[in-house]
């Protein structure tokens, strides 16, 4: 997870240096997807959505035991905090990144298999944002 982190914030930093424009997340979602496959992961999803402060997105996606994911929210430069948390099907929550960044991630590797809940939520800023959903 670290590694994907540091790619993270990379990818962070050169996007911003060449999509200086509104809409650069679909942008870092492509950059991020690459990151991950690089590191062995298959991209299975990348829903995105418009989001204003204080309002959040909940995607329902069935995770499999044996398998990690890495689910990685990116916003456009108009967000400056999204969050992902994510539930197992009885709503206890298995992980999260609650920090203060444009981007969230978080790793899961679920001990069974079920109905997950990954909610995004905008808490500063108002912009688009795309979920990028990873398996290995």
């Amino acid at each position: 997870m670290r590694k994907i982190l540091i790619s993270l914030l990379i990818i962070g930093l050169s996007t911003n240096l060449i999509f200086a424009d509104r809409g650069t997340a679909g942008a870092k979602a492509i950059l991020v997807g690459a990151s991950l496959e690089s590191d062995g992961y298959t991209v299975r999803d990348i829903p995105g959505r418009h989001l204003r402060s204080g309002h959040y997105r909940t995607y329902n996606r069935y995770l499999y035991s044996g398998s990690c994911y890495a689910i990685v929210g990116v916003g456009d430069d108009n967000v400056r905090d999204l969050d992902v948390v994510v539930w197992d099907g009885n709503w206890n929550r298995v992980a999260s990144d609650r920090d203060s960044s444009d981007i969230s991630a978080v790793k899961i590797c679920p001990r069974w298999s079920g109905t997950f809940h990954i909610r995004t939520t905008m808490y500063r800023g108002s912009g688009y944002f795309y979920q990028v959903i990873a398996y290995k």
